[in-house]
């Protein structure tokens, strides 16, 4: 895999675990009994994002690459 795909996967790996964190987050202030409002928003958001990522860095990949570009939904 050339510098591009690499550098393009490990994006969608940062953004994965991101929404990972959040998603902890979340589980968290649930437990707590806190407002859970701003950090669903905030899990939508990065999970738009991750597949707007998705969507334009895998028009850019080699077919070989696309196997890790699945949907994060």
């Amino acid at each position: 895999m050339d510098k591009i795909s690499t550098a393009a996967l490990d994006h969608v790996r940062l953004m994965e675990a991101r929404i990972e964190q959040q998603t902890a987050l979340i589980v968290q202030l649930k437990a707590a009994g806190e407002n859970t409002l701003d950090a669903a928003q905030r899990l939508d958001l990065l999970r738009r994002a991750a597949e707007e990522i998705r969507m334009q860095l895998g028009e850019l990949l080699p077919t070989e690459a696309k196997p890790g570009f699945k949907s994060v939904r």
